[in-house]
């Protein structure tokens, strides 16, 4: 398999046995069926290059919100990958209306080899700054969808990409508006 360069960062030292760990961030919203399918292969390929340069395994984190979350647990599943819920409130479950979409959510839930939760009650600007915060601490890359627009708060795409390029954090970001796939190195 030929890696693409964009990954060349991800190839670590070999004695490290831990997995290497990707969260993911992204829009609820993505607008178009276009730019969902766009985001959907472009997660696809990625990790399956990443389980190629990790043969001492991934594992995946998810938010597991509607949109982003969901699309990427979907397809760490599809590959047979351990995925990992990260849970900002317990109401969590609120955002998602009763039917398909709520049944896909618990159905996530109940895949992942982990849950780890969140100690709000309910969803907030500072639960989501929280989660975003809390991803990135424990990943070793961040994937994100993201529309490339300045953030408008701490919790969104863009804030939790902000932040994790403050603190280092290796970025790929999926644009969502150009359908193009970068590594960020600036914040």
């Amino acid at each position: 398999m030929t890696y693409s360069p964009l990954l060349s960062f991800a190839i670590r030292d070999q004695f490290i046995i831990r997995p290497y760990t990707i969260a993911v961030t992204g829009h609820r919203n993505l607008q178009t069926i276009a730019a969902q399918r766009f985001v959907q292969e472009s997660f696809r390929d990625l990790l399956e290059q990443l389980r190629q340069l990790h043969p001492e395994g991934l594992v995946a984190l998810s938010g597991l919100a509607e949109g982003t979350d969901t699309l990427f647990a979907d397809e760490v599943l599809r590959l047979g990958l351990p995925l990992e819920g990260v849970i900002a409130s317990t109401d969590l479950i609120e955002d998602f209306a009763p039917g398909p979409a709520r049944d896909h959510y618990l159905y996530l839930r109940d895949q992942s080899q982990v849950l780890h939760q969140l100690p709000y009650a309910e969803r907030s600007a500072q639960a989501y700054t929280a989660l975003g915060y809390r991803l990135v601490a424990c990943c070793d890359l961040l994937i994100a969808a993201w529309n490339g627009l300045p953030p408008v708060d701490s919790g969104g795409t863009g804030g939790v990409v902000a932040y994790a390029l403050h603190r280092g954090c290796p970025v790929i970001h999926i644009h969502t508006l150009n359908y193009t796939i970068a590594r960020l190195t600036t914040p």
